[in-house]
């Protein structure tokens, strides 16, 4: 139309457009190449659970500010929401979000690839890049089956117990208060130190053990059933405080209730192959 009729200020308007779009689209390329996203963590990971990864970005340009980004996982491979993040980022800023992540199955598994993408500035454009990061996380098994415990007591060897110890038995550690505690059982120089309650544990030596063995589970057919089988029992004596052992053919771990032990435990039935239970 413009060069039909000759018309400049038709000329101005389809430039002025031309340029507007033009601008838009390097904002929002720009926008999204200053945000970086600088790694990817996690605490723990179990199976058809939802978890949360942290995800710690920063602005790249000291001088320049990052609008309207949001944050997914790629969804070819894996189901999660958009986390857009509502503040301005400003030059240098250093900050970290959460992210829902759901891994199908337990194992050694490869941090989920990030899709970062903006629409600023007009909401028309859409620009985006990945973000994909080559540690591996290791995915604890899903926690499922029968809760109740079969167990198996143990009393520790009298040439084990310390003599030294009062008529409670002998001190193992501090954990926080609970409701069921009575208040008597408060250690006030722990809890002082803490600014939490906490009240201490004792063992003696007519202490009952769990023991949780592979061979609990023989009345069920399917390995990955009997891994949940294991992970739940494990998860169950780990939040009691119980002192539990994990037996796997000729494995077995000490007698312990720590997170180091749970850790442990969690992390072999997260590994677990057929052959390393015959």
């Amino acid at each position: 139309m413009a060069i039909g009729f000759n018309n400049n200020l038709l000329y101005f308007f389809v430039f002025f457009l031309i340029s507007m779009a033009l601008s838009g689209m390097w904002l929002t390329h720009k926008n999204v190449d200053r945000f970086q996203v600088s790694e990817i963590s996690a605490n723990t990971l179990f199976a058809n659970e939802e978890n949360q990864l942290q995800v710690h970005y920063k602005n790249l340009n000291s001088k320049s500010f990052i609008w309207d980004i949001e944050i997914s996982i790629d969804k070819k491979k894996n189901k999660s929401g958009t986390y857009k993040i509502d503040e301005v980022i400003s030059g240098k800023m250093s900050r970290r979000t959460y992210i829902d992540w759901m891994p199908a199955r337990r194992g050694l598994k490869k941090s989920p690839r990030l899709v970062i993408q903006s629409k600023f500035p007009f909401g028309m454009l859409r620009a985006w890049k990945y973000y994909e990061q080559m540690t591996e996380f290791i995915v604890y098994p899903e926690k499922k089956g029968q809760k109740n415990i079969p167990r198996e007591i143990s009393h520790q060897h009298q040439d084990e117990i310390d003599p030294i110890q009062d008529n409670r038995g002998l001190f193992r550690d501090h954990r926080e208060f609970q409701k069921t505690d009575s208040p008597n059982k408060i250690d006030w120089k722990a809890s002082l130190k803490h600014q939490k309650h906490f009240v201490k544990n004792y063992e003696s030596g007519d202490e009952k053990k769990i023991l949780i063995d592979w061979n609990m589970t023989n009345q069920i057919v399917d390995f990955e059933d009997k891994v949940s089988q294991l992970a739940l029992w494990v998860d169950t004596s780990h939040k009691n405080n119980d002192f539990y052992s994990l037996k796997i053919s000729q494995h077995q771990t000490v007698y312990a209730n720590d997170g180091i032990h749970y850790k442990n435990c969690m992390e072999k039935l997260a590994l677990l192959i057929p052959a390393e239970t015959l």
